[in-house]
């Protein structure tokens, strides 16, 4: 019999706890198939005749378990890697090095510099935008702005969803003095559920005063962080009564106040403090300014991972809080490597409420667009908007689903690891056959072997995006 979906008044919040999940539970998950309600780490208000275990939920519980059990771990080497990377880069390579010690010269790298740079930032170091609207006749379905015709917005929400993982003087530099455009502000948001700032965003006008244009950019998954792994495969998701089953993580970090009730969660209005604001609010509060300023400016949100999944829920939650302003300024959505961030109600919502362009590119068999899965019975999570999906090499497609949707289907392992090896030796080339721009340096081919272990990956490296849109040409019968 089909899968039937509990309707909202049945079931308001499904919540997965893994931190009250032991090993022996998950393997008697498998063995025995208890119903999934019977076990304390899944809330929720209404279970009628319960949920079945499956295959999917099992593997997700046991991906957050061992994320969970190697938290620490993890974000220690992440401090140690970009700590020495950072030094070494910093004083010139390892021969430059030597140099700075014998002449006690060393400089020290502080995470707070503008010359810092997180992994993302070492795999690929490029700051410059593309100075070229070449990229339109590759992508029809793009239109430059009157003011920015040696710029493409697909290049520009690239990079600013790239340079969103540093910190806030790196980003303010290159918007300020690479880019030459207006730096408005970095923001540092509270999640009240993981006690920390954890969600971060930055916003600029491409000109200080008369802006055409508003860029508000996430930040995404971060490589060394455990808990924006685990936000990303979680499966537990609110009701939000007309926008449907939302991801709760996601949701989490915007700034959700109430787990377990939409309109508890997020009232119209809510007064976070300075030193704990709440990125939703604070964000919603410095566009409306914004655009008193710049009445004619277009608005334009994007990220990549799990900042991608923020900028889709974000203009949702405008509209139903009625923030007409800025949804009339809204240009449209541009995201990267994007996880699915809720059900068929909340994508048809999307579609039907927001006017604005909503566009989500995805890279080969980048692993992160394919989670949470998409599995009944919990997993109930759809992609939604126009996917430019990139194959071959930086050959792009629109279509409403990547292939492999789950990620774990055999009949694409084989065609998976073809493509990570065809990534990292097309990569060791592309200096002489694309351009001296896009060389890769021994942190990006390093970052390509994981590929070759846990193929999509790889993929999922800003580079390979911000390539996509410098280098893609769409298959010709989907030009328009």
């Amino acid at each position: 019999m089909a899968y039937e979906k509990p309707s909202p008044t049945k079931r308001e919040y499904l919540i997965l706890r893994p931190e009250k999940l032991g090993w022996f539970h998950l393997l008697s998950l498998l063995i025995f198939r208890r119903n999934l309600t019977s076990y304390k780490f899944l809330e929720t208000d209404s279970v009628g005749d319960g949920i079945p275990t499956d295959f999917i939920t099992v593997l997700t519980l046991f991906i957050q378990k061992l994320l969970a059990s190697i938290s620490g771990p993890m974000k220690l080497a992440g401090i140690i890697v970009e700590f020495l990377l950072n030094f070494i880069s910093l004083n010139g390579g390892i021969l430059g090095l030597i140099k700075r010690i014998i002449t006690v010269s060393v400089v020290i790298p502080k995470r707070e510099d503008a010359n810092f740079r997180t992994l993302i930032g070492q795999i690929d170091g490029r700051t410059n935008l593309y100075k070229s609207n070449a990229l339109i006749q590759f992508y029809p379905f793009m239109e430059a702005f009157s003011d920015l015709s040696d710029l493409n917005v697909l290049d520009l929400t690239m990079m600013s969803s790239k340079i969103a993982y540093e910190n806030a003087a790196f980003i303010k530099n290159v918007v300020n003095n690479v880019w030459k455009m207006h730096f408005v502000g970095f923001y540092s948001c509270w999640n009240k559920f993981l006690n920390d700032h954890t969600t971060q965003a930055f916003i600029f006008c491409n000109k200080e005063s008369d802006a055409d244009l508003i860029v508000l950019a996430f930040r995404g998954t971060e490589p060394f962080n455990a808990n924006d792994w685990s936000t990303d495969v979680d499966l537990s998701w609110l009701f939000a009564n007309k926008l449907g089953n939302i991801h709760l993580g996601f949701l989490k970090a915007l700034g959700l106040q109430n787990e377990k009730s939409f309109l508890l969660g997020f009232p119209s209005n809510f007064n976070s403090t300075t030193d704990k604001p709440i990125a939703y609010y604070t964000i919603r509060e410095q566009l409306t300014s914004l655009l008193k300023v710049h009445k004619n400016a277009k608005i334009v949100v994007t990220g990549h991972s799990l900042g991608g999944a923020l900028a889709a829920i974000f203009p949702a939650l405008l509209s139903y809080h009625n923030q007409s302003n800025i949804l009339n300024a809204l240009y449209g959505t541009f995201t990267y490597g994007q996880p699915r961030v809720g059900d068929e109600i909340f994508g048809a919502y999307v579609k039907a409420i927001i006017k604005a362009k909503s566009y989500r590119m995805v890279y080969r068999y980048d692993v992160v667009p394919r989670i949470p899965f998409d599995a009944p019975p919990i997993a109930l999570f759809k992609h939604f908007g126009t996917c430019v999906y990139y194959k071959s090499w930086y050959k792009a497609e629109i279509m409403d689903e990547a292939p492999n949707p789950n990620y774990f289907d055999p009949l694409f392992v084989v065609s998976m690891y073809l493509n990570a090896w065809g990534d990292l030796l097309k990569a060791l080339f592309i200096r002489w056959t694309q351009g001296k721009e896009y060389k890769e340096g021994t942190i990006s081919i390093l970052y390509r072997l994981l590929g070759l272990i846990i193929p999509g990956i790889a993929s999922h490296s800003p580079r390979d995006y911000v390539n996509g849109g410098r280098l893609a040409k769409i298959a010709q019968k989907f030009m328009v």
